[in-house]
């Protein structure tokens, strides 16, 4: 069988292991990154590492028939890229709607994957969540900007045909990107609200799968959930990574503390009280979590970075 091609547009921490994981399946990879500092990064992934700013790219003719080449040489894509903060303002751009011109000129794509998240339901209160479940309004600046990009995608999948599914992520964490390290450096306090903030988590290896089964086997114009399915607060996430490392558990903070220090941005990716239902992701793309829980993966995580103490839960 041919290798299957693979361009990932923005191959950063969830990209890579996407990379990594196409690449053990016996696809070429290409692999974007903005800064020349990445590229090794990149190609340790076993993707072909590709300079590319977006924004740069998308400012002039030149950039946008480079890109549209770029696009036109891979059958399958997966758009990574999120929403950029404006320096030193809470708004944000985000290229994703511009994308759109050249992938329908492609001509030969046949699946494109979106990394969207579950920020776009925004606050529900607690309540569970799905892919029926509608945009929320109270999402936060990046939130908009994830929305509006969903609905340019889901616009030319239903209108022009673009193969694309959207993937709408809840936190992403794996090794060297997890709670433990930031409790370790002692600089992570719990936000501590009533009633307490839920989280929803995935394992970036878990991602990949889903990313993979979304290339091979969703279908157009659909949206998919892909979290662990176990909704759990901060703190007893925080106090489980803590415990395996053997340390004490982290302070609190009071949430109107924590919004003023993180911004209204970073607040919102915390303080979503939803709880994400993964059962499409499992069903309809027959995925299987290496990871089920934050439990799982997170012991993972530490083992990886060496932090998991030798008496672990």
């Amino acid at each position: 069988m041919d290798p299957r091609d693979l361009l990932i547009v923005g191959c950063g921490f969830s990209g890579r292991a996407i990379a990594r994981a196409a690449v053990g399946m016996g696809w070429r990879v290409t692999g974007t990154c903005a800064a020349p500092g990445h590229a090794p990064a990149v190609a340790a992934s076993g993707a072909l590492p590709h300079a590319l700013e977006l924004g740069a790219a998308l400012a002039d003719a030149d950039g946008r028939r480079a890109l549209a080449g770029l696009i036109a040489a891979h059958r399958f894509v997966v758009l990574a890229v999120g929403p950029n903060r404006v320096p030193g303002t809470e708004r944000f751009v985000d290229y994703t709607e511009r994308l759109v011109p050249p992938l329908l000129a492609s001509g030969r794509l046949e699946a494109v994957v979106y990394l969207s998240s579950t920020g776009i339901y925004g606050n529900r209160g607690g309540a569970w969540v799905d892919e029926a479940t509608p945009p929320g309004l109270d999402v936060g600046p990046r939130g908009v900007a994830r929305q509006e990009a969903e609905r340019a995608l889901l616009e030319a999948a239903r209108f022009q045909r673009l193969p694309v599914r959207i993937l709408r992520l809840a936190g992403i964490y794996g090794p060297g990107r997890h709670i433990g390290l930031r409790i370790r450096a002692g600089d992570y306090r719990v936000i501590e609200a009533d009633p307490p903030l839920v989280v929803n988590r995935i394992h970036v290896d878990d991602l990949a799968q889903a990313a993979l089964a979304a290339l091979g086997g969703g279908a157009p114009g659909e949206v998919y959930v892909v979290a662990d399915g176990v909704p759990a607060t901060l703190r007893e996430v925080a106090d489980h990574a803590a415990a395996l490392m053997g340390l004490p558990a982290p302070p609190g903070e009071p949430a109107e503390v924590a919004r003023t220090r993180m911004g209204e941005a970073n607040f919102h990716l915390v303080a979503d009280r939803k709880r994400c239902r993964n059962r499409k992701l499992i069903e309809e793309l027959g995925v299987t979590l290496a990871y089920p829980s934050y439990r799982e993966g997170l012991r993972q995580a530490l083992a990886a970075d060496g932090l998991l103490a030798s008496q672990g839960l």
